[in-house]
């Protein structure tokens, strides 16, 4: 059965590389507090889930804020799904935003996603930038104020993050929007996206008696899939009928557990030693 992975040697790389560029020089992250989740974040960056969780948690102390959430998702899609990644904090019995879908193009949603810094909403009842149904939606779950932002990687936005204050509007002062843009511009931005990255990129790992289940006459119409060559290509180079090929290649996928032709070229470049 085929299983998906992350290789060890990339995502060590890639823990270098931000440690490098997060931690080594002291200009790097100008909040220190910052410094120290990046460190914490860099042991599960092979993890996404568990990295936005530990962020979260972390900044309910931090900004001292009774709720936070976030999540992956960019400015294109239609709607955004809150509280994918969400933690409640303080003595007060704190709804969970988690699986309300908002329209992504909401005006106060598209300004969030086109500035390149945190945005503040000071009454969420007051907001004419929000529509009056986000407004109405937020409220009824206790929403006061909140500041968003739209976390980058390469001035591309990746997903969006929020700290709220719930039931009670409190001011947000200078240093909690300093500290809030800096993490997610210096820490949050860099690693959430190469942890996403990470997952993207996964190969699939394949036991060597995978392959090995295969026929002669399977494999050799595998190593033609993978080069790219169509259905006819393969049934012309090895003058067999089209519907033999096609017959063979869905008994390849099924033993090797793949859905594409795409994923069996990076199976057998794995299992070749040519990934």
């Amino acid at each position: 059965m085929a299983t998906t992975y992350l290789d060890p040697a990339e995502v060590l790389t890639a823990q270098k590389m931000l440690r490098m560029r997060l931690l080594d020089h002291r200009s790097a992250v100008s909040w220190r507090a910052g410094r120290e989740l990046a460190a914490q974040l860099l042991l599960h960056i092979d993890e996404p889930t568990a990295c936005w969780q530990l962020a979260v948690e972390w900044m309910c102390g931090a900004f001292d804020v009774e709720r936070v959430d976030g999540g992956y998702a960019t400015p294109a899609q239609r709607t955004y799904m809150l509280g994918s990644a969400e933690a409640r904090c303080g003595d007060l019995k704190i709804d969970s935003l988690r699986g309300i879908a908002i329209d992504n193009h909401d005006p106060g949603v598209a300004w969030i996603w086109s500035s390149s810094s945190p945005v503040v909403f000071a009454e969420i009842p007051q907001e004419k930038r929000l529509s009056r149904g986000l407004r109405q939606r937020l409220m009824a779950a206790g929403t006061a104020s909140k500041i968003a932002v739209a976390l980058r990687e390469s001035g591309k936005p990746f997903a969006l993050l929020c700290i709220d204050h719930v039931e009670k509007r409190r001011d947000w002062t200078a240093e909690q929007f300093a500290c809030f843009q800096s993490l997610s511009a210096e820490v949050l931005g860099p690693i959430l996206w190469t942890a996403d990255r990470l997952q993207a990129d996964a190969s699939v790992h394949v036991h060597m008696g995978d392959i090995e289940d295969l026929t002669p006459a399977e494999l050799r119409v595998a190593m033609l899939a993978a080069t790219g060559m169509s259905y006819k290509e393969i049934a012309r180079s090895l003058s067999r009928s089209f519907s033999t090929v096609d017959h063979q290649l869905r008994s390849i996928r099924r033993k090797l557990g793949v859905q594409s032709c795409t994923r069996l070229a990076r199976l057998l470049a794995i299992r070749t030693g040519t990934a």
